[in-house]
């Protein structure tokens, strides 16, 4: 990268399938005038097949963003990740999930925090809009649970909420596996981190608690389903419950 912020191009991708609900809030948050970064980026929205309005939203977007809509035809989460990965025109690029929100310099400090050794940063995250039960236990649990897994396996997890990586690295790699359903982020963070180091930063971004409408206990089971299968059992079909 150059020496100049304005000659820094990063590249945000964010994987949607029928987001109109949080779309919104998740581009406002990552609008010019809402970032403070002088660093130039993109944002690309993969449209993973959506039959909602999550397109048109986001078209509202464009006049204050450098926003680039694409569509991938393969239903999933790998597919969608990877493709909006190989659209990105930055050396750095940043992942992000279509219902969260993001910090005012996300950007720039996801950014800036990759240079010498450490190849790809993420970041911890937290929920408001769920019962208070299920917030005060989530996020408390949330960053010692992506401590406790650098303890087992001697590296960070590189969060598909949020995380930002070299894209030579991203590529060497061999990036995301396009037919995984769940975990294609720690799938993509074991691979990475046979390059680099991969750094933590515990500052939460903001997204749905959705993800615990069942429970705080069943959504806690589902990822560690999910993860054994794929990971323990090697059944790269599992797929993590569908949200919507």
């Amino acid at each position: 990268m150059g020496n100049k912020m304005s000659e820094i191009q990063v590249s945000v991708v964010i994987p949607a399938f029928n987001e109109e609900k949080y779309i919104g809030d998740t581009l406002n948050s990552l609008l010019k005038s809402e970032q403070q970064t002088n660093i130039n980026y993109e944002v690309i929205l993969v449209d993973n097949n959506s039959s909602d309005k999550t397109v048109e939203v986001a078209q509202k977007f464009s006049k204050g963003m450098n926003l680039r809509i694409i569509k991938e035809e393969k239903q999933g989460r790998g597919a969608a990740r990877a493709r909006g990965f190989a659209e990105a025109k930055g050396e750095i690029v940043l992942s992000a999930d279509a219902d969260t929100i993001f910090y005012k310099n996300w950007i720039e400090e996801l950014t800036l925090t990759i240079k010498g050794n450490i190849v790809a940063v993420t970041t911890s995250c937290k929920i408001i809009d769920s019962s208070s039960f299920n917030n005060a236990i989530f996020n408390f649990l949330q960053p010692w649970l992506t401590r406790g897994y650098k303890i087992i396996f001697g590296h960070f997890w590189l969060a598909g909420f949020s995380f930002g990586i070299l894209k030579e690295i991203y590529q060497k790699s061999g990036g995301f596996d396009s037919n995984l359903q769940g975990q294609e982020d720690i799938d993509l963070s074991l691979k990475v981190a046979k390059f680099g180091k991969i750094k933590f930063i515990n500052k939460p971004v903001i997204f749905s608690g959705r993800r615990f409408k069942k429970g705080i206990i069943h959504g806690l089971y589902e990822y560690i389903r999910n993860f054994t299968e794929v990971f323990v059992l090697k059944k790269r079909n599992s797929i993590l419950e569908d949200l919507r």
